[in-house]
């Protein structure tokens, strides 16, 4: 039976009749659940395309393409193998037919089809060269390779982790040390995985004092609980058993994780997944990509693949805390916004002295407006926070949100004072300040300067621009107002609250035509259920006639 054959035999099968006349629906259909990312839908219907159509090399590509980002990479390289077999060759391709060569122990093969691969990048191609070489016990042309991507501008440090691991992967573990030592002597930002990696030779060698050394250099105290688990091996002088290090076919993966890392920020989310899947693919227990490739499924919305890959992790790795952050973040995007709440509340019991965990489960209590309950953890995160050192201003700032929503002004008040004082710029702070002591007619002319301030530093966000105008409406200078409010509506233009405040100092200016045009438009983006009976009795009676009604009704005319 042939090696298509096999794939399509995965999918149910279907009349000729059925193909005939679907062909091209299920052609339509995969091109839409590909352009959706959705990589599952997309493989089924691309399969059905296909064997109407075996030869179509587009189609090759495409369910190859959907096998490896479903994570599915045994079936994608079957595909690549038609794919070749047909006189095809591509980028993703020849990755796929690589990686299994080198999973299968095919060194020299590898090797071999590595020279030939023009599709191949250049740093692919040379990372993997220097690995194999290294793995044949050429360190000699393997250095000279490693040799050559360090002559890169910017390249020399990630040259190094490279040959780094490659000799630890042989078994030179002090030749791997000295190389990790190049990298983290001088005042740099090495790679997190790297410094573990070094961490992990250190604790080898019983050189414990040193391994501590570099884990304070890098780290400090930390919440983080692989370094914590790290910090313990070095202060119990526990050493890491070299056998755990894997061999060159295991730990060649990184050079997929490592390139995934160096595009992430540059390319599309979908392209970065292939790297990370080929490198899970060559190393089940690469933990990084496993977290790596989650993230990204997250950043495609494709979720139920995401929590898939978070799942994993079992509770005895020290990456476990992590996973399951990630895993609380994608269900909160898929809609299982309570589930994600537990999610976060076992592992606040699990890990009581994490302050992030805290953290994060406030912030998922505050999107669901639970504020009581957001306002505890974020008390809790602070204080496990400056236990060991300060909580940041950011955690001020939210936890003074959530005591305003529940009506404890002067201890929100506190908070917000308390995040400025850690960050005097920050401008949601000052903006989220200012505007409330605007609202409450309390210290309006330090209100405004805070709002001013705000806006020299964020000039282009509309909220702040928003309240600087508000700010001066509610001073009574409403010409000095217009402008700012103009300028916010042109930032957020279907915002309901800044059409609003625009109508109404249009209103104060005698440009009463314009003010009802704005409430209009107010009132046709969604506005809050208080703002629609409010804005109605504008157009109805005209701001000056609602605000005599509300001061009759508060004694005190408010603006």
């Amino acid at each position: 039976m042939n090696k298509l054959l096999q794939v399509l035999l995965l999918f149910p099968v279907v009349s000729i009749s059925e193909i005939a006349s679907a062909s091209s629906g299920a052609y339509l259909a995969g091109r839409q659940a590909i352009s959706n990312h959705n990589f599952v839908i997309a493989s089924k219907f691309q399969a059905r395309s296909l064997t109407a159509d075996p030869a179509n090399s587009k189609l090759l590509e495409g369910l190859m393409i959907s096998f490896i980002s479903q994570g599915s990479v045994d079936e994608a390289t079957s595909i690549a193998e038609v794919y070749k077999d047909k006189g095809n060759s591509s980028q993703i391709s020849q990755m796929i037919l690589l990686a299994s060569m080198i999973k299968d122990g095919k060194k020299k093969a590898a090797l071999n089809f590595i020279k030939e691969a023009a599709e191949t990048t250049p740093i692919l191609q040379d990372l993997l060269s220097g690995w194999m070489l290294m793995a044949l016990d050429d360190e000699v042309n393997a250095n000279r390779v490693f040799d050559k991507i360090a002559q890169v501008k910017g390249m020399e440090k990630f040259a190094n982790f490279h040959r780094a691991l490659a000799q630890l992967a042989i078994g030179k573990l002090n030749q791997a040390e000295k190389t990790f030592s190049l990298i983290h002597n001088d005042q740099g930002n090495p790679t997190r995985r790297s410094i573990i990696y070094h961490t992990k030779i250190l604790l080898s060698l019983g050189r414990f004092q040193e391994a501590q050394g570099l884990l304070e250099k890098w780290f400090g105290p930390t919440f983080d609980p692989e370094i914590e688990e790290m910090f313990a091996y070095a202060s119990k002088e526990k050493y890491y058993s070299d056998s755990s290090f894997p061999n060159p076919s295991i730990a060649v993966a990184d050079v997929f994780h490592s390139i995934a890392k160096l595009i992430s920020k540059e390319v599309d989310p979908a392209f970065t997944l292939i790297y990370s899947r080929l490198a899970q693919y060559l190393d089940l227990n690469h933990v990084d990509s496993t977290l790596m490739t989650a993230d990204l499924l997250v950043d495609l919305e494709q979720y139920d693949l995401a929590i898939r890959e978070y799942e994993k992790l079992s509770k005895s790795q020290p990456q476990f805390y992590a996973s399951e952050l990630g895993r609380a973040e994608a269900l909160r995007a898929s809609g299982k916004a309570m589930e994600a709440i537990e999610v976060l509340i076992e592992l606040t019991r699990q890990y009581p002295n994490s302050a992030n965990g805290f953290r994060t489960l406030g912030n998922h209590y505050r999107r669901l407006e639970i504020y009581d309950k957001a306002e505890v953890s974020y008390g809790k995160a602070i204080k496990l926070y400056t236990a060991k050192g300060e909580a940041d201003w950011f955690l001020y700032y939210v936890r003074g949100i959530t005591r305003e929503r529940l009506g404890s002004w002067e201890l929100a008040e506190k908070d917000f004072r308390k995040a400025l004082s850690l960050n005097p710029n920050q401008p949601q702070v000052l903006n989220y300040l200012g505007y409330s002591l605007i609202e409450k007619n309390s210290n309006l002319d330090e209100a405004l300067d805070m709002i001013e301030r705000a806006v020299k530093e964020s000039p282009d966000s509309g909220y702040i621009v928003d309240s600087l105008g508000w700010g001066y409406y509610k001073l009574g200078l409403y010409e000095k107002a217009v402008p700012n409010l103009e300028r916010a509506a042109e930032l957020m233009p279907v915002d309901p609250i800044v059409n609003d405040h625009l109508g109404d100092v249009y209103w104060m200016v005698g440009r009463k035509t314009e003010a009802e045009f704005q409430w209009r438009r107010a009132l046709s983006f969604d506005p809050e259920e208080q703002d629609i009976e409010r804005i109605k009795k504008k157009l109805k009676v005209g701001l000056t006639q609602v605000l005599l009604d509300e001061a009759r009704e508060t004694g005190s005319l408010v603006k």
